[in-house]
Formats: structure tokens, sequence, C-alpha cells
């Protein structure tokens, strides 16, 4: 099959006609959820057809006792049935002609035990023989907002541009339920387990060239075929990013990994190679991954990696200094002319007009300074970010003096974000009071609504801003040594 064939087919599996539910329970309602109930709720306007001997209609919908008994073609079937007879399913699929197959049940090679791996290589052997294509077996399988397509009932319906592609379901639930608390919306996204057929390589190459798909992300195990892979995400990076989490690198992750999706993990210097030739940015957990994502999706590339950091607390300032040259940003001291613009609206002791910057005590003398001295620091022609911590925990003040002093504070940084030439980043600090809490959560949202990516910890911004400007460094070499 040609690279162009294998895109068309993922693409028909995101956007299937009709799908066949085996296994769908008898009981399922909008409040008892399960695969039916999730694709009516979630606005698939295709064709369900719920496979069930023991029942004559489900959530409104006629059931059948076998996929064969359907009338009419099927071209995605998704096996929510005990794995024991997995293998009878997957033949009465092939005798139906069904096209795609996600097997959604566990129990296969991924426990070790000789009947799961058994089970796993009859239902790959007749999936090949019929022709049929297979996503899992033991996975989510595909969420697709536009198409109607979810694992989950509560995920957001909104379509984004961010793709995900993961050998973990868990991970893929994860993902997009706190990427969407974050702002972040999905195009495609797909948990394909232990990956009998299609696997991260064929998605990855897929969503490359996918209109829809700006910002590819990845969990990943392990891969079949290490030269492929390779070669799809190399020439994948010079068209989009990918962001990527390679789990299963130390000796006891590459067990896990083992008994989760059955996959072969790796060792950490191969991988290491890896990213550093293909320009794929590295991340250490999910967390970073989303924060990540935030930057390529709210920032423009800046000019460099010297930031010029704001924010109340001398020690914090310093903290944030090393968290950030940690990182491999660069923090150098502002130029004379903008410390004396500084200097002049900070003149209170306790405070410095240094990078970084220690405007004076409490969020109303903060709001009061970033109206000009944000200015100030964007025409230091030192200043490539502006990263501005706000410690609402610790001088937020209480009730309804907090929220209106951190209104005025997020209502300046919104207007100056569209004057500023400068990427601006916010670290929000919210503590652990409830209070504090709900008022970052209610920032943070207005923030994220304008385009402002916002952190919690000034580290977790950092090392965002760090491998967001590496790749676009990265596609600098690359294309210096094309020249």
């Amino acid at each position: 099959m040609t690279i162009s064939e294998s895109k068309d087919v993922i693409d028909e599996i995101f956007h299937p006609g009709s799908i066949a539910v085996i296994g769908a329970r008898s009981n399922e309602s909008l409040e008892n959820d399960g695969w039916v109930s999730r694709l009516i709720d979630f606005g698939y306007s295709g064709k369900i057809f719920p496979i069930n001997p023991k029942a004559g209609e489900i959530m409104g919908l006629k059931a059948y006792p076998n996929i064969k008994d359907v009338p009419g073609p099927v071209d995605l079937a998704i096996f929510n049935v005990p794995f024991r007879v997995s293998d009878q399913v997957m033949s009465d699929c092939a005798s139906k002609g069904v096209k795609f197959v996600h097997v959604y049940t566990a129990g296969f090679s991924e426990t070790g035990k000789p009947e799961g791996i058994r089970l796993q290589n009859e239902i790959e052997r007749i999936a090949r023989e019929a022709g049929i294509r297979v996503i899992g077996p033991n996975c989510m399988g595909l969420y697709y907002p536009q198409g109607g397509l979810t694992f989950g009932r509560f995920l957001s319906r909104k379509p984004g541009t961010v793709a995900f592609v993961s050998q973990s379901g868990a991970s893929a639930s994860r993902v997009v339920a706190q990427g969407n608390e974050r702002g972040i919306y999905f195009s495609k996204v797909v948990s394909y387990g232990n990956a009998i057929d299609l696997d991260g390589t064929d998605f990855v190459e897929y969503l490359s060239t996918d209109p829809e798909t700006r910002l590819i992300t990845s969990y990943l195990e392990g891969v079949k075929d290490g030269r492929r892979y390779l070669k799809v995400l190399r020439e994948c990076t010079e068209r989009k990013p990918v962001i990527a989490l390679k789990a299963g690198i130390t000796e006891g992750g590459s067990r896990a990994a083992a008994s989760h999706t059955a996959v072969l993990a790796g060792s950490e210097i191969i991988w290491e190679a890896f990213f550093r030739q293909t320009g794929v940015i590295r991340v250490d957990d999910l967390e970073e991954l989303l924060d990540v994502a935030m930057a390529f999706i709210h920032l423009h590339r800046p000019a460099g990696r010297r930031v010029g950091i704001v924010g109340r607390g001398g020690g914090l300032g310093v903290v944030a200094t090393d968290m950030c040259e940690k990182a491999g940003l660069k923090v150098p001291p502002f130029h004379p002319d903008t410390q004396t613009r500084l200097e002049q609206r900070i003149p209170d002791a306790g405070t410095s007009a240094r990078n970084p910057v220690e405007p004076d005590k409490g969020l109303a003398a903060w709001a009061a300074f970033y109206e000009e001295g944000l200015k100030a620091i964007e025409r230091d022609p030192g200043i490539d970010i502006i990263l501005t911590h706000l410690g609402i925990d610790i001088y937020g003040g209480t009730g309804q003096r907090l929220n209106q002093s951190l209104d005025e504070t997020i209502s300046i940084l919104l207007k100056l974000s569209k004057q500023l030439s400068k990427p601006l980043v916010i670290v929000l600090y919210a503590g652990g009071r409830a209070e504090t809490i709900n008022a970052v959560l209610q920032a943070q949202q207005k923030c994220l609504e304008a385009g402002i990516p916002v952190y919690p910890s000034v580290p977790s911004a950092a090392k965002a801003l760090s491998r967001f400007i590496g790749y676009h460094e990265f596609l600098d070499r690359k294309a210096s040594y094309s020249k």
C-alpha cells in the first residue's frame, strides 16, 4: 500500500458512515454511559447498529443479534466484548465485509499469558486475510469532535487544531480533558493500544498532511518499525511541530511498557539520538506536553531566548531567574535606559528595576506599574520575551478585594498584550486556598480566551518556552544545512 493509500484509509476511519457496537449494553441510557449513548449524545450523524443477542432495542435503535444480521454495509465495528470471543467476532466482521475495527477489548498479549497472545495472533490473522484495518486491541479508539466520534461522554465537542496520538487510553482521555480545561482543543485523537495493524507511525504520517491539524502531540512506549518511524517523523517535523512523551525509558518503565501494550521500549541513548535527529520536541510528562502545546497555540516566535521577568518578591525573582536559565533561557541585565524608565515607576525601597523587575507590593500597585513598565521592557533591545509571575497566593488579599485587584491586573495585561510586539507569558501562583484557586482559574480563562498562555509555575513556563524556541532553532539549522 502506498503512502497516499494509507492516508486515505485512515481518513476513512475518521469518517465512517456507519458504526456497529458489538456488545452494546441492553440497559444503556444517557445516564448509564456506553458506546451507543456516547455516539448519540456526541452528535454522530451516521448510522449506529447496536449488536446484542439479548436485546431488541437499545437507545431507541433496533438491536441485532449478530453483525451479520445488519442490513446494509458497516464501515466501523467497535468490539465491546470479552476477549475470549474476540476471534469469533472478528470472523463475523470478516463475513460481513466490515472495513474497520476498533478492538476496545483488553486481555491480549499485554497480559503475557498464552491465551491472550494466541487470541491476539488469531484476530490479527483473520483481519489481515479479510483486509480489515484494525485499531487496537486494548485501546480507547477515536476522538474526533468535528465528526461526532468520542471515547468519553464529557469531552468537549469544540474542534481545535491539536492532534494527539497515544498508545495509552488513559493518557488520551487525560490529555483531552486537561487540555480542554486549559483552552486546548483537538482536531483528532487516537488511542491505538497493542497496534496489531495501524500504529503511531501510520497516524502521525496521516496527520502530517491533515489540513485540520497544526500541531501533533504523542504518547508512545515503543514502535514496531524504527527505521520507518524515524523517516516519517523527520519529514513531519519539517511541516508541523511534534511534541512527544516517550515512556518506558528506565528499566522499570520498560517492564511496565511491556505489560501495558506489549512493546519493546528501547534504550535512553537510542531515543535521545532520535529526538536530536528528528526535531521532535521531547517532554517528560503529560502536563509538560500541554504546557508546550499552549506555547505553540498562543505565541509567535521570539527573536531569541532573552527573558525580561516581572514579579513581586525578590527571592521569587531570583528563583525565577535560576529556573529560566536552567531551562536554557537567558535573563540578561536591562539596558540602562530601561532601568531608568522602570525606576521612575517603582521608586520605593524594597523594589528593583533590574532584571528581574520587582514592582511595589500588592496587585493594585502591579496594575499601575504594568501600564508603562511592560512597554519599557518591550523597548529594551536585549529582551525577546516578557514573563510576569503573579503571587496571588501571597499578595492577593481576600474576598472582593482579591477578585477586584486581580481583575484590574489581568485587564491591563490583556490590553497590553494587543499592543506588545514581543511575546507575553503569565504565571499565576494559586496557592492552596479555595478562594485563590477559584480566582486564578477565572483569570486563566480570560487570558486564554485572549490568546495569552498561562502557566502554574515559572519552571513550567520556562521549559515550555525553551522547547518552543528550540523547535524553531532546529528548523533554522536544518535549513542552513540544506543550502
